[in-house]
């Protein structure tokens, strides 16, 4: 399990990466996680507006970046693995789509609660509800959609660890 403090200092670190470096996060991803990256460009056809779409792709790869601090080897998500996470969560898609922000709210406590990644699934949950002043967050319309989207994601992820191979002495 990864713990606060590596989510913490990931994403701290992420939002310190220089502008001019994220193209050679986006490749990185590209070339590590093409299946992931490419659900994450699939969001286009989601009711989420430019900036949203922006986030949730600025969380996913967080959300990565995490994922590779784990004690587990991170191997390539594959399409298999990303459509069990998405049968998984659409009952809890559906659930969220149509609940208030307090029951959205509620329902991701309790999926933090069980996850096998609570402390990432927390900072998905903080990222999304954020309020800041200067920038727009997301409507509070697709806040259920996008937490379920970046949920999918993280679960791919988490099927996607195993024990690191042992090196021969």
């Amino acid at each position: 399990m990864i713990s606060s403090e590596v989510v913490t200092q990931t994403w701290q670190r992420m939002c310190q990466t220089p502008v001019h470096q994220t193209p050679e996060l986006v490749e990185q991803m590209k070339n590590e996680q093409p299946v992931a990256m490419s659900y994450l460009l699939s969001l286009e056809e989601l009711p989420f507006n430019e900036y949203e779409r922006e986030l949730i792709f600025y969380i996913g790869m967080v959300v990565w970046q995490i994922m590779k601090q784990s004690d587990q080897q991170l191997y390539k998500v594959t399409r298999k693995k990303m459509e069990r996470a998405e049968d998984a969560n659409i009952e809890h898609l559906e659930q969220l789509v149509s609940g208030t922000e307090g029951e959205l709210i509620e329902a991701a406590q309790r999926l933090v609660g069980t996850h096998p990644e609570p402390e990432v699934l927390r900072y998905v949950v903080e990222a999304i509800m954020e309020e800041d002043e200067e920038e727009p967050g997301f409507r509070d319309e697709n806040k259920g959609l996008a937490f379920i989207h970046l949920k999918i994601l993280l679960d791919a992820f988490v099927g996607s660890l195993a024990d690191r191979p042992r090196l021969v002495a």
